[in-house]
């Protein structure tokens, strides 16, 4: 090898010099493409995840959160509903585990997925979701959701089933059924004129794959920071990041923070 460049000519070092970098090309290629076809990425539990918001959380409540970014951000991810968005903005099935449509689009029908649990630990029934869709539709709680349930009607099939009927067909109610919901059994007994002031706004109890678990105040009283958990209680998989983290950003802090 030594030797073998002073013999060759011009010519074959060059022809020599090129397959040589195919062959090298070569073996690069079918080993990444080995590679890639015997290796499966997949994410692995663990980390921590903090996000900064400009706002104070003021209602963690599906109710009222709508007004309010902050809100809304937090509702998300400690509320569920009978159906979801997946990531590719497509709807799917969340606490239901089946939904039928018929009379041409007037009714509404959705079974419950079997061992649904609230935060603490108490049942979630066909009786929580109408029971959010009710405090909905009283005028009396003045929620900005109230347009989009008015006239329909809601029923009880069973302690897993629910009836939705319509005036009208409305093929765009499956986004209606994204309506997060909230626990009968804690809010059954506060009063219309008490719901937005009650602690049980920020306290908030969801049935989500994260639950609430602490949140700080400064020293005018408003929330600076919401800390969430993973909930053991939740129907499907542990999220992959288990703590979760909300931080209040001043005006001036944004641009060094975010």
């Amino acid at each position: 090898w030594k030797q073998v460049f002073k013999i060759l000519g011009k010519g074959e070092k060059i022809t020599l010099a090129i397959f040589f970098i195919l062959f090298l090309s070569s073996t690069i290629f079918l080993s990444r493409n080995f590679y890639l076809k015997n290796t499966e990425i997949k994410a692995v539990k663990g980390g921590n995840f903090i996000e900064g918001l400009l706002g104070h959380p003021r209602f963690i409540n599906p109710i009222y959160s709508e007004t309010s970014d902050t809100d809304r951000d937090l509702v998300e991810l400690i509320f569920s509903g009978l159906m979801k968005y997946n990531q590719e903005g497509e709807l799917q099935l969340d606490l239901a585990k089946s939904y039928e449509v018929k009379e041409e689009g007037k009714i509404y029908e959705f079974y419950l997925k079997d061992n649904l649990f609230w935060h603490d630990g108490e049942v979630l029934t066909a009786d929580d979701i109408i029971f959010t869709v009710e405090v909905i539709q009283n005028p009396e709680i003045k929620s900005p959701l109230w347009t989009r349930w008015v006239g329909v009607e809601i029923e009880k099939i069973d302690n897993l089933g629910v009836r939705f009927k319509l005036k009208n067909p409305y093929a765009g109610f499956l986004e209606n059924a994204t309506l997060k919901i909230i626990p009968k059994h804690i809010w059954e007994n506060v009063s219309s004129q008490n719901f937005p002031l009650v602690t049980y706004n920020l306290q908030a109890v969801g049935s989500s794959p994260y639950k609430l678990t602490n949140f700080q105040r400064d020293e005018s009283g408003y929330i600076k920071s919401v800390e969430l958990i993973s909930n053991p209680h939740y129907y499907s998989k542990e999220p992959f990041i288990p703590p979760v983290s909300y931080t209040h950003l001043r005006a001036h802090e944004t641009g060094r923070k975010l």
